[in-house]
């Protein structure tokens, strides 16, 4: 007994040695990133304070950057007003129209008035204190669109990398998204008493179908996609053929600007590149070759289907779901809004 009690007090000491250790030692590492700061330099050579931020989108002199570093409000009266100059709808406030991050107008084309007047009414509705960066997805995703669009139009290398505007590098990472897109994953049919899979196959099949469809007219061959079903295949990882990932560039690459921009924030939120596809189709003026009924609600189950579940079985965790489904809608919608044409 006393050698047992003996080891014991033996590995609580040395349990407390190491979290000893461990705080001397992160002390030396915070002390070595302080010191660092002295002497972190940028591509000029000149000393930057360490942690500050030296991106060019979100040091502009700006109105959406003058927001978000005061998290104030600084004007009276919000507007929209169409230019016949530009054949645009330049957002405005106090009669001056705001600039992007990038410094260019908010302005969106004539067939987007109810994107001018959901802007003006963003801006319209803040609180008098304490903005938060959230308060604006629709100001957000739109200037995304139009800074986007002016980086590589105007063709500064320098402001492409900085903005991470380089069309092809945003391809290619979101490429990544197919192999395991969320409406690609099936769960087991005894999870929830086989009501998830029930429910993913009901949801998930007719559209893994219509995407295969879609896609299909950017191949050479039928595409099929490869899912990951866990009955079958377990844990492991999922990936595309070569057909399907050339097919699905390819479409991406027949995107404008604009909709690449809300393709990325809605692949980016959902963590699927199939509902990227489903919004842009939804809620454009051409005509939808999906063959599918679906709205905005709809893309959101797809993309949160298994947290639904969960919630159904063991309860919501207090600001964490909750915030993750209203973070979910606000970005979706506010995609669907920034997509459509009238």
């Amino acid at each position: 007994m006393s050698s047992m009690l003996g080891r014991y007090s033996k590995s609580v000491y040395n349990f407390n040695k190491l979290k000893v250790v461990w705080k001397v030692r992160n002390y030396h590492v915070s002390s070595i990133v302080l010191k660092s700061a002295a002497t972190a330099t940028n591509d000029t050579g000149t000393a930057q304070p360490f942690g500050i931020d030296t991106t060019i989108e979100n040091n502009k002199k700006t109105e959406t950057n003058r927001l978000s570093k005061t998290l104030t409000k600084f004007w009276d009266k919000v507007s929209y007003h169409y230019d016949e100059t530009s054949g645009k709808y330049l957002i405005q406030l106090d009669s001056k129209t705001i600039n992007t991050p990038m410094g260019n107008l908010l302005a969106v084309d004539k067939n987007k008035k109810m994107l001018a007047l959901m802007l003006s009414n963003e801006w319209k509705n803040l609180p008098n204190l304490s903005i938060k960066k959230y308060s604006l997805p629709l100001t957000s995703l739109t200037s995304r669109c139009i800074d986007l669009e002016a980086v590589n139009k105007n063709g500064n290398l320098d402001d492409i990398v900085k903005f991470n505007g380089d069309r092809n590098k945003i391809i290619n990472d979101l490429l990544r998204y197919l192999d395991t897109d969320t409406l690609l994953v099936f769960s087991p049919a005894s999870e929830f008493e086989g009501a998830l899979r029930k429910e993913q196959n009901k949801l998930y099949l007719p559209v893994i179908d219509s995407i295969e469809n879609f896609l299909t007219e950017f191949a050479n061959d039928p595409i099929k996609l490869n899912i990951l079903d866990a009955d079958i295949h377990g844990l492991r990882g999922n990936q595309q053929d070569l057909n399907t990932k050339e097919a699905a560039k390819k479409y991406l690459e027949s995107l404008s600007y604009w909709d690449l921009a809300i393709f990325e924030k809605i692949v980016l939120t959902t963590k699927s590149f199939i509902c990227g596809i489903l919004l842009l189709q939804g809620k454009s003026n051409s005509v939808n070759k999906l063959a599918l009924e679906y709205n905005v609600e709809d893309i959101v189950r797809y993309a949160t289907l298994e947290t639904i579940h969960q919630v159904d079985r063991w309860g919501e965790v207090e600001d964490t779901h909750d915030v993750d489904k209203r973070d979910i809608r606000r970005n979706v919608n506010a995609a669907a809004v920034v997509a459509y044409n009238a």
